[in-house]
């Protein structure tokens, strides 16, 4: 059974924050690959990510945060608004579909609107797009069920999906499992296919950073991947792997950064202070490919947040901000 291999060493929050910017910022994508029905009632070109929700889990009554809530018209002239809840989960757990039901319910108390529930599973689970639901039948007759999207990339075959037009879906690839290509060349067709499709760097570094941080390659594979990029014509990837390619690299310089700060202070101290710093750096990177050169104002203003989680809120707007105002940075 092939399923993928999910990063070493990887901390859940930042291996979440790399689906959730990316689902964040190709969302028309992502509705139309696992939800085309529901997606074809929706004004795909208005809609936008909601602030972080945290509802309690019960009955145990612990906090969690929702992954990703956004806010989406329906069709036609004075649409009503309608919501999208998606959940992201690394590993299939056989609670998940109760957990979403639960959080249906609080959703729906909170906003009364549609919501429209999506399961994307990196591994585990069935292969490819359905329907789940979770019934309850305790008094003998069906009388609740409730229904919610899931998407398995694992064990999906990755050349449908390299054939398919949305960009989105050549990143999504890079989990699948290929039938006809090799290992290397699954990955060099992810980039080319990127590269071909003259989408805005910030865009663009979203898909290369999902190829990149969950398709690689070591031994053999990273020996005929090196060959294949000194074969002609694929200089524009190389050069565009180098440029993008920095989110684990500035995460790690930040962790050690801080470690080195806090030794004074505890060890624990200096890993809260390197994730703080790697969060930042991403996100300075990132207004940078949005906006263009920040003024020292801007730099100022993110130094200032010392919170982790306000300095993904604020990434995981970045697509879908028309300015820095809106952004709450001038």
């Amino acid at each position: 059974m092939f399923d993928i291999p999910l990063p070493s060493g990887r901390r859940g929050s930042l291996h979440d924050q790399v689906f959730k910017d990316l689902i964040g910022g190709f969302l028309p994508d992502f509705l139309t690959l696992v939800a085309p029905e529901p997606a074809g009632r929706l004004d795909l070109s208005d809609w936008k990510l909601l602030d972080k929700e945290t509802f309690t889990d019960w009955p145990q009554g612990r906090r969690r945060e929702l992954d990703l809530l956004a806010e989406v018209r329906f069709a036609g002239r004075g649409g009503r608004p309608a919501l999208v809840h998606v959940e992201i989960e690394a590993r299939t757990r056989l609670e998940m579909g109760h957990r979403l039901e639960r959080y249906h319910m609080q959703i729906r108390l909170r906003y009364d609107r549609p919501v429209l529930p999506i399961l994307l599973r990196l591994r585990g689970g069935r292969p490819g797009i359905h329907i789940e639901s979770v019934v309850s039948a305790d008094f003998g007759p069906e009388i609740v069920r409730f229904s919610y999207y899931t998407m398995g990339l694992a064990r999906c075959p990755a050349e449908d999906y390299l054939a398919k037009e949305q960009p989105l879906a050549w990143a999504l690839a890079a989990l699948m499992r290929p039938t006809t290509l090799s290992r290397a060349e699954q990955k060099m067709e992810c980039l080319r296919r990127i590269h071909a499709a003259g989408l805005d760097e910030l865009r663009r570094f979203l898909l290369v950073n999902c190829v990149e941080t969950y398709l690689q390659l070591d031994g053999r594979d990273a020996e005929e991947m090196e060959a294949l990029q000194a074969r002609g014509g694929t200089e524009e990837v190389r050069a565009m792997r180098r440029r993008l390619t920095w989110a684990e690299q500035l995460v790690e310089e930040g962790r050690e950064k801080g470690v080195e700060e806090g030794r004074e202070k505890g060890v624990e101290k200096g890993l809260e202070v390197g994730r703080e710093q790697g969060a930042r750096q991403i996100l300075l990177r990132m207004l940078g490919l949005r906006f263009g050169p920040l003024s020292d104002d801007v730099k100022r203003r993110v130094e200032e947040i010392h919170s982790v989680d306000r300095l993904n809120q604020i990434a995981d707007q970045i697509l879908v901000a028309h300015s820095l105002e809106e952004l709450g940075l001038r």
